[in-house]
């Protein structure tokens, strides 16, 4: 099977980007990590429409967190993966809700399958938490996916979201937006 690093759509333009309102107590890492979310309050952002008006799936935003729509949503939640969503409000930049149904995909899905082999890296020895590579070109080991179709990989390797030919190819026939895909390799 062929797996992919997903990614922001960056040939696009006038897409909408999100600025979240009400993060400053939410730590930047908080969804890179596999860990559940579980705060109480609410996640507000707002956007501003010179910036972009385009309302993608999968939305550019200023933490780099992995928010998707109630379509996108519903995909998901029929792959292979274990994931929490976690609703946001949306407001445009002068206070008015916008209405929009999105949230914030939290993948819990983690696998220790970083194939070093098949990857280009650096590494880096930081005390208390041991070696941590830095992955230009990734490649992993199939076998310890669990046959997920999304998942993030151990090691202090999560931020990236990696995905399967079976999740790329049903984003496609759903024509869903704003994403791209950059295959890596696999043993």
């Amino acid at each position: 099977m062929h797996y992919y690093k997903l990614g922001m759509d960056m040939t696009r333009e006038n897409d909408v980007v999100l600025h979240c309102k009400n993060c400053s107590e939410i730590g930047l890492n908080t969804f890179v990590t596999g860990e559940y979310y579980s705060e109480i309050s609410s996640i507000t952002f707002y956007y501003d429409e010179e910036e972009g008006s385009v309302w993608t799936d999968y939305l550019a935003n200023d933490k780099g967190w992995f928010i998707v729509s109630e379509r996108f949503k519903s995909l998901l939640q029929k792959m292979n993966s274990d994931i929490q969503f976690i609703d946001v409000s949306i407001y445009d930049i002068k206070g008015v809700n916008t209405e929009k149904k999105y949230c914030i995909a939290n993948i819990i899905k983690v696998v220790d399958a970083l194939c070093l082999d098949k990857s280009d890296y650096f590494e880096t020895y930081i005390e208390g938490k041991g070696m941590i590579y830095s992955v230009s070109k990734y490649g992993i080991y199939e076998d310890k996916t669990d046959g997920a179709d999304i998942f993030k990989l151990d090691n202090w390797q999560q931020v990236p979201i990696f995905v399967s030919e079976t999740f790329k190819k049903t984003i496609e026939l759903n024509n869903c937006t704003g994403m791209s895909f950059r295959e890596i390799a696999v043993e």
